[in-house]
């Protein structure tokens, strides 16, 4: 099925002739919301979600709370989700906008949620999920205010403007994305499992639960401090000018990547230098992960407030450490070192002053090479994901707007 021309629609672009723009109330049997008032949940019952359930396309039902059977049948006689209707986030902060696919057959009651109920004989069900999935960010911007919350009223979602193609040609293409879709949630599972695999394994690793055969000796217990330099040199010269930052979540960055504007002052020779190799870390940043090693510069600048230092290369492996930082042990002696202070700041000294369990370098070694190969493993299938997730992105952009036309018979292709 090939189209012969283009509709143009204001706000949509050109379209292919055979197809058409409605309201969404034109292709839906019921368009509604759920409660607005806040029953009492029970411990048992009959599955009662909000806003805060709705993630990443799905319904967590793993966290959801329920309502007595009385309750639940006053909300479910106004808004009665079924498998195939579409959900979409109404009145919350944060998620608004965001929707999600009914794949459940059981009775559920919801609070803040719209419901769409499409009409099977005029929109496939997982066409209009996927349809709206990609004007999303496009209807949460035009979100009106009202009150202490942002809301999507049901006026304004009836309006909603959805291309339809026919009604064939919308089931290959939803089948098409349905395939991406399991792709990218079997790779955010393998990605999960891995993760948790690697954190296990840390924790059996690093605390000598688990130990390699070749290796038998006892580790011994120093403090910290013996096995760390601390870094004091400044930019007295002013020859550096890169200013980074350590973040939670991306290590070392420069400020401008986080804040978008460059966060220094003018005058950076009181700075202190950090090399490649080293570790740099806020004293009252620490105890939520902000601390990092420098791998993707040579050198950089660290505001005065940062604490910078490297360890001794011939007795501590770096890759040992650092997997050591993020370890339960790590974080355990940080929480300590800042119960009862005025601050929650962690010092050179107070690091240094953290007991520590040394194995033999050539131990180190071995369990750093396994963490780094588990890292690895986690970071190719991340990759993997951003990548499905980009070319899913793509593949909508052009299936959804007929630029890309499918073959409507039994095989699966795109012309």
């Amino acid at each position: 099925m090939q189209n012969k021309g283009y509709s143009v629609y204001l706000h949509l672009g050109p379209i292919p002739n055979d197809w058409h723009v409605v309201n969404a109330q034109d292709i839906c049997t019921k368009i509604t919301d759920g409660t607005h008032d806040t029953p009492s949940p029970t411990k048992h019952g009959v599955p009662y979600i909000k806003s805060v359930h709705i993630k990443k396309g799905t319904i967590r039902f793993d966290d959801c709370l329920f309502l007595c059977q009385e309750d639940h049948d006053i909300i479910f006689k106004r808004c009665n989700p079924a498998k195939g209707d579409l959900l979409i986030v109404n009145i919350g902060i944060g998620n608004i906008g965001h929707c999600a696919y009914v794949d459940v057959d059981f009775e559920f009651s919801m609070k803040n949620i719209a419901l769409l109920k499409p009409d099977p004989k005029l929109i496939n069900d997982r066409y209009l999920y996927h349809y709206y999935k990609s004007r999303q960010q496009k209807v949460t911007h035009s979100t009106k205010t009202g009150g202490a919350q942002p809301f999507l009223s049901l006026r304004d979602l009836k309006k909603l403007k959805i291309v339809v193609p026919p009604i064939l040609e919308q089931c290959k293409i939803s089948q098409i994305l349905s395939t991406w879709d399991k792709a990218i949630s079997t790779t955010e599972s393998l990605i999960a499992n891995s993760q948790q695999q690697k954190k296990s394994l840390t924790q059996q690793l690093l605390t000598g639960k688990k130990r390699f055969t070749e290796f038998g000796d006892e580790w011994s217990l120093v403090r910290l401090g013996s096995l760390l330099i601390e870094g004091k040199e400044r930019n007295k010269s002013n020859t550096i000018s890169r200013v980074l930052s350590v973040t939670n979540h991306s290590g070392f960055v420069l400020p401008e990547e986080q804040f978008s504007k460059r966060v220094a002052s003018k005058n950076v020779t009181n700075y202190k230098v950090v090399r490649k190799g080293q570790f740099g870390y806020n004293p009252s940043r620490i105890n939520v992960g902000s601390f990092a090693r420098l791998d993707f510069y040579d050198v950089g600048l660290l505001s005065p407030m940062y604490v910078i230092f490297s360890v001794n290369e011939s007795q501590l492996n770096s890759d040992y450490f650092m997997n050591w930082m993020s370890s339960n042990e790590a974080k355990q002696r940080i929480l300590g070192s800042t119960q009862g202070s005025v601050r929650d700041s962690v010092g050179f000294d107070a690091l240094s002053s953290f007991p520590f369990k040394l194995p033999s370098f050539p131990e180190q070694q071995k369990i750093a090479s396994v963490l780094t190969a588990a890292d690895q493993e986690i970071d190719t299938l991340q990759q993997k994901l951003s990548h499905l997730k980009q070319e899913k992105k793509a593949l909508m952009q052009q299936l959804l707007t007929g630029k890309r036309r499918v073959i409507v018979d039994n095989e699966m292709e795109a012309a």
